[in-house]
């Protein structure tokens, strides 16, 4: 076999040199690998096209000698060193930059600066993470020969979106101040002793305006700017009673003695008339403000109030009617009577709750109640509800109270623990009420419709008429402003189209948002209407939620995240 060696050249990369000896075993090209893979230069790159013209050469070479004779000596360089290399590639989002080195077979290892150059001329300019820059280098430098390893080594940064504008409250209102009773000093509470009248003075602030901001702005790794959406900004409502600092016109202070109510992004100041009850020995109420009770309403008794209504105690089949908010620290209890009727309209209960605000009691039997949104934080059972928004039946962070029985008209959920009732007494739920208001609505748009419809079809046979006439009969004038008048309901026309198919759209999306939802169970007899869609339950259910999909109203588990 002919002679073989691995040498060092002048430029420090290795040459295969072969001494031609010829003989009955030849030399090949695995002989010359196997001798690589054992020597000290394993780690090197191998140049497998010269080791196939040496091996060609070699043949060439022996081919006229005789057995045993030798040849002229035979060079190749066949392994190399080389550097390491490296490709950097961006995300197509731009928010984040690969670096994949192949490690170097001999040559030079990447340094951290090394890669952070080639990244910044394959145009990653930011969000480079020095610790990933150095652990790539490292990793680069501790891999066997040849191989790849990647890493994220730099990553945009997100916008944060700017906040939007809110008030802030200065001040309690009375329904904050109801639901936290005074303490006695053995540290229990007192339901009846609301504790000080929150009175505000003239002057005092009530709300602040905190302002908008505008956000962050982010990157992408090559340098774009990812510019932030600032926030909603609102102006501050000045409602009665009120008026802007004139010292810092974002806050709200008071310009007369009295009781500051909520209203949305402000506050108003009502006037206060305090009692201590309301019982035929003070008679009915009827105030320009609001009313604070510290004690209970009997039965019979009316309070009619502008703004909210408090009161510490029980309400007994009294009626009440707030242009604000009513908080009742006990309960509403009005006197036993059946409520599952079909007709709603025919039932009259004796206790009636009327608010344009919210309505909180502890519990309620026996009541109608019509708010916009309403919390009972123990139970309500029996009972007429029509609210625009949510009915809430448990603790403020958790609706684990119980809705027995009764007939509930709500316009976004209902949220309950228990829902329904052992006896099998029928609860009702609807969503039906809100959707005929809508739904009168398109009636409405499709008569305006008919009328435009109407209007355009005399129009276009004036028109006809007109254009028929002889030239010196023709009326030109009179021509240009009937279809003049024509555009103009046909624009009327559109217009009513657009708004009858984007009031359907909201239908639909109201009908789809609308649910009902049980933490605890759901007992059978419970019935709930989505639009002309229903569904009862025939049986005992657990965690559930109510909700309308494929024209249909479907009963699924609720499962907590």
């Amino acid at each position: 076999m002919s002679k073989v060696s691995l040498v060092s050249n002048e430029v420090n990369n290795i040459d295969l040199v072969l001494s031609p000896i010829k003989t009955k075993t030849p030399l090949t090209e695995a002989d010359i690998h196997e001798l690589i893979n054992n020597s000290q230069y394993s780690h090197l790159y191998v140049v497998e096209a010269n080791i196939k013209n040496a091996i060609a050469e070699l043949e060439s070479v022996l081919k006229p000698l005789k057995e045993n004779h030798t040849g002229r000596e035979i060079k190749y360089q066949i392994l190399e060193r080389r550097d390491a290399t490296f490709l950097i590639e961006i995300a197509d989002d731009k928010m984040s930059a690969s670096a994949e080195v192949t490690t170097a077979l001999g040559g030079q290892h990447m340094s951290a600066k090394a890669i952070l150059d080639a990244a910044q001329a394959a145009k990653v300019y930011k969000g480079f993470s020095k610790e990933q820059l150095i652990s790539l280098a490292k990793r680069a430098a501790k891999e066997p020969a040849g191989s790849m390893v990647k890493c994220e080594i730099a990553h945009g940064k997100l916008p944060i979106e700017g906040k939007n504008a809110y008030v802030k409250l200065l001040v309690e209102s009375a329904q904050d101040r109801i639901l936290k009773p005074k303490k006695r000093d053995d540290g229990s509470v007192d339901m009846r002793d609301l504790g000080d009248i929150i009175c505000v003075k003239i002057g005092d602030p009530l709300a602040k305006k905190i302002p908008l901001t505008n956000g962050i702005p982010g990157y992408t790794v090559t340098g774009d700017i990812l510019d932030s959406t600032p926030g909603t900004d609102i102006d501050i409502l000045v409602g009665e009673g009120t008026a802007l600092s004139p010292k810092n016109s974002s806050i709200l202070v008071s310009t007369l003695v009295g009781l500051p109510r909520i209203i949305e992004n402000g506050m108003e100041v009502d006037s206060v008339y305090h009692l201590k009850n309301v019982d035929v020995g003070t008679g009915h109420v009827k105030f320009k403000g609001s009313v604070i009770i510290d004690g209970d309403i009997g039965e019979g008794m009316k309070v009619v109030a502008t703004g909210d209504i408090s009161i510490g105690g029980f309400v007994e089949s009294a009626t009440l009617d707030a242009g604000g908010d009513i908080t009742i620290g006990k309960g509403i209890i009005g006197k036993k009577q059946e409520v599952e009727s079909v007709d709603i309209s025919k039932i009259h209960l004796s206790a009636h709750i009327k608010a344009n605000g919210k309505v909180f009691a502890k519990y309620c039997q026996y009541a109608d109640i019509t708010c916009d949104s309403l919390r009972i934080e123990n139970q309500i059972m029996h009972s007429i509800v029509k609210v625009n928004k949510t009915v809430w039946v448990g603790r403020e962070e958790k609706a684990n109270g119980k809705l027995i029985a009764g007939y509930i008209s709500a316009g976004k959920s209902v949220h309950a623990g228990i829902i329904g009732a052992t006896a099998g007494s029928m609860t009702i739920i609807t969503f039906a009420d809100r959707m005929h208001d809508c739904l009168a609505k398109i009636v409405e748009i499709d008569l305006a419709v008919k009328a435009e419809s109407d209007t355009l079809l005399g129009l276009k046979d004036t028109v006809i008429k007109l254009k028929k006439l002889p030239k010196d009969k023709a009326k030109p004038e009179i021509l240009a402003k009937v279809i003049s008048t024509y555009r103009y309901h046909s624009k009327k026309m559109a217009e009513f189209s657009a708004e009858k198919e984007s009031d359907k759209e909201k239908l639909q999306e109201y009908m789809t948002s609308g649910c009902v939802e049980a933490s605890e169970k759901v007992y059978h007899g419970v019935k709930v209407i989505i639009g002309e869609s229903h569904d009862k339950t025939r049986r005992e259910y657990g965690p559930s939620r109510f909700i309308y999909k494929d024209q249909k109203v479907h009963i699924e588990p609720l499962v907590s995240i």
